[in-house]
């Protein structure tokens, strides 16, 4: 039981702690794809 305990905090606290490092790298990747889309061409009427 004491094992399982510390096995669950450290999974805890690990995503405390890159849960902030994944936001920023999903909020870039999505500035990226953002970018792309801005470039597109408009279609000629």
């Amino acid at each position: 039981m004491k094992t399982i305990s510390i096995f669950l905090l450290l999974i805890y606290w690990s995503i405390m702690i890159f849960a902030p490092v994944m936001s920023n790298d999903i909020k870039l990747s999505r500035a990226k794809v953002s970018n792309t889309k801005i470039v597109e061409q408009k279609p000629r009427s």
